[in-house]
Protein backbone atom coordinates (compact mmCIF):
# COMPACT_ATOMS: atom_id res chain seq x y z
CA UNK A 1 0.00 0.00 0.00
CA UNK A 2 1.20 2.80 -1.04
CA UNK A 3 1.79 6.19 0.59
CA UNK A 4 -0.67 8.77 -0.01
CA UNK A 5 1.39 11.47 -0.38
CA UNK A 6 3.32 9.75 -2.79
CA UNK A 7 0.72 8.29 -5.24
CA UNK A 8 -0.32 12.53 -4.95
CA UNK A 9 2.86 12.82 -6.92
CA UNK A 10 4.76 14.36 -3.44
CA UNK A 11 8.01 12.86 -2.78
CA UNK A 12 9.13 11.94 1.29
CA UNK A 13 11.71 14.12 2.99
CA UNK A 14 13.92 10.85 2.73
CA UNK A 15 13.30 10.78 -0.91
CA UNK A 16 14.37 14.62 -1.54
CA UNK A 17 17.33 13.91 0.79
CA UNK A 18 18.58 10.77 -1.51
CA UNK A 19 18.04 12.86 -4.53
CA UNK A 20 19.34 16.30 -3.56
CA UNK A 21 21.42 15.66 -0.35
CA UNK A 22 24.42 15.17 -2.15
CA UNK A 23 24.12 19.00 -3.99
CA UNK A 24 22.60 20.22 -0.64
CA UNK A 25 25.09 19.90 1.33
CA UNK A 26 28.35 20.19 -1.84
CA UNK A 27 26.09 23.57 -2.00
CA UNK A 28 26.41 24.59 1.26
CA UNK A 29 29.86 23.70 1.90
CA UNK A 30 30.97 25.89 -1.39
CA UNK A 31 29.08 28.66 -0.58
CA UNK A 32 30.21 28.62 3.00
CA UNK A 33 34.04 28.69 1.43
CA UNK A 34 33.14 31.07 -1.19
CA UNK A 35 31.31 33.61 0.95
CA UNK A 36 33.98 33.41 3.95
CA UNK A 37 36.85 34.21 1.06
CA UNK A 38 35.34 36.87 -0.18
CA UNK A 39 34.51 38.47 2.63
CA UNK A 40 37.92 38.97 3.39
CA UNK A 41 38.89 39.56 -0.10
CA UNK A 42 36.43 42.26 -0.08
CA UNK A 43 38.22 43.66 3.22
CA UNK A 44 41.52 44.11 1.31
CA UNK A 45 39.88 45.01 -2.08
CA UNK A 46 38.23 48.06 0.22
CA UNK A 47 41.70 49.24 1.62
CA UNK A 48 43.88 48.88 -1.34
CA UNK A 49 40.72 50.56 -3.24
CA UNK A 50 40.69 53.59 -0.75
CA UNK A 51 44.35 53.76 -0.83
CA UNK A 52 44.27 54.20 -4.02
CA UNK A 53 41.52 56.52 -4.56
CA UNK A 54 43.58 59.06 -1.33
CA UNK A 55 46.25 58.63 -4.28
CA UNK A 56 44.39 59.78 -6.62
CA UNK A 57 42.59 62.82 -5.18
CA UNK A 58 46.21 64.01 -3.90
CA UNK A 59 47.78 63.85 -7.74
CA UNK A 60 44.84 65.63 -8.53
CA UNK A 61 44.72 68.38 -5.75
CA UNK A 62 48.64 69.27 -6.54
CA UNK A 63 47.83 68.97 -10.18
CA UNK A 64 49.83 65.97 -11.32
CA UNK A 65 46.66 64.81 -12.86
CA UNK A 66 43.00 64.90 -14.42
CA UNK A 67 40.29 62.57 -13.72
CA UNK A 68 37.52 61.68 -15.74
CA UNK A 69 35.02 60.66 -13.13
CA UNK A 70 32.56 60.18 -15.96
CA UNK A 71 34.28 57.38 -17.20
CA UNK A 72 35.42 55.72 -14.07
CA UNK A 73 31.58 55.84 -13.41
CA UNK A 74 31.24 53.36 -16.54
CA UNK A 75 33.93 51.19 -15.46
CA UNK A 76 32.16 50.52 -12.03
CA UNK A 77 28.88 49.84 -13.54
CA UNK A 78 30.08 47.51 -16.17
CA UNK A 79 31.79 45.38 -13.32
CA UNK A 80 28.79 45.60 -11.28
CA UNK A 81 27.08 44.10 -14.30
CA UNK A 82 28.71 41.11 -14.78
CA UNK A 83 28.86 40.51 -11.42
CA UNK A 84 25.02 40.53 -11.67
CA UNK A 85 24.72 38.48 -14.06
CA UNK A 86 27.06 35.99 -12.76
CA UNK A 87 25.10 35.91 -9.87
CA UNK A 88 22.21 34.98 -12.24
CA UNK A 89 23.75 31.91 -13.63
CA UNK A 90 24.43 30.66 -10.15
CA UNK A 91 20.56 30.38 -9.05
CA UNK A 92 19.67 28.64 -12.00
CA UNK A 93 20.38 25.20 -10.22
CA UNK A 94 17.87 25.31 -7.45
CA UNK A 95 18.88 22.94 -4.48
CA UNK A 96 22.29 23.58 -5.35
CA UNK A 97 21.68 27.53 -5.17
CA UNK A 98 19.83 27.85 -2.50
CA UNK A 99 22.38 25.76 -0.02
CA UNK A 100 24.88 27.73 -1.84
CA UNK A 101 23.43 30.56 -1.03
CA UNK A 102 22.67 30.01 3.16
CA UNK A 103 26.70 28.92 3.05
CA UNK A 104 27.32 31.62 1.42
CA UNK A 105 25.68 34.08 3.60
CA UNK A 106 26.89 31.35 6.86
CA UNK A 107 30.34 32.03 5.86
CA UNK A 108 30.37 35.59 4.90
CA UNK A 109 28.82 36.21 8.30
CA UNK A 110 31.72 34.27 10.04
CA UNK A 111 34.71 36.50 8.90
Amino acid sequence: MENATSSAGFETIQEVLKNYGFDIGYGFFIGWVIGFTLKKFFKAFAFALGVYLLSLFWLQHNGFITIHWDVFGQWIQHGQEAFQNYIKGLFKAVPFSAAFAVGFAVGFKMS
